[in-house]
C-alpha cells in the first residue's frame, strides 16, 4: 500500500474516532461508564439470545470460560445479568439478563434514536445509502478475514 494511500485511511480513521469521541462525549452523562465495551457485547447478546449457557458466551466473545466468569460477577454484581444453574444439568450455568441489564439497553435504544434524529437525519438519504453498502462490505471483510486467520490456527 503507497504512503497516499496509509495517510488517507489514517485521516479516515482519525474521524471515526472524532466523531465516537464527541458522541461518547455528548451522552456520557446518560451512560454508566464503567460498562466495558465486552460488557455492552455480552448485554446485547443476552438480549438477542434470551438465555444462554456461559460455555456458548465464551465461543462467542471468543475468550476463556474464566473471562467470562469474571465480567459476569461484575455484572451480576450491578444486576445487569442472572446466573442460575440448568435444571437438566447441573454443571451447566445459563445466563440471562436482569432487570437493569434490560434498563440499561433501553436506555442506549433511546440514545441511538436520538443521534439518528438530531445528526444522521442531516445526511442527505442517498449519502447515508452510500454508507451502508459501505460499512457493510467493510464489515464482510472482516468477518472474512476473521474467517481466514482462525482457519489457519487450526
Amino acid at each position: 500500500m503507497n504512503d497516499e494511500r496509509i495517510s488517507f485511511l489514517l485521516e479516515l480513521n482519525q474521524i471515526e474516532y472524532d466523531c465516537h469521541a464527541m458522541l461518547n462525549q455528548e451522552y456520557a452523562a446518560l451512560l454508566d461508564d464503567s460498562i466495558s465495551e465486552k460488557q455492552l457485547i455480552t448485554l446485547n447478546h443476552l438480549e438477542e439470545k434470551g438465555r444462554i449457557l456461559t460455555g456458548e458466551l465464551a465461543e462467542l466473545l471468543n475468550i476463556t470460560p474464566s473471562a467470562v466468569s469474571q465480567m459476569l460477577n461484575k455484572l451480576e454484581k450491578k444486576q445487569f445479568i442472572r446466573r442460575y444453574i440448568n435444571p437438566d444439568s447441573r454443571r451447566e450455568i445459563f445466563v440471562e439478563l436482569d432487570q437493569a441489564g434490560i434498563d440499561y439497553l433501553n436506555l442506549n435504544r433511546q440514545i441511538e434514536l436520538s443521534i439518528i434524529e438530531r445528526f444522521y437525519a442531516k445526511l442527505p438519504w442517498e449519502d447515508l445509502q452510500h454508507l451502508k453498502r459501505i460499512m457493510t462490505q467493510f464489515k464482510e471483510i472482516i468477518i472474512s478475514e476473521r474467517a481466514n486467520r482462525q482457519s489457519a490456527d487450526l
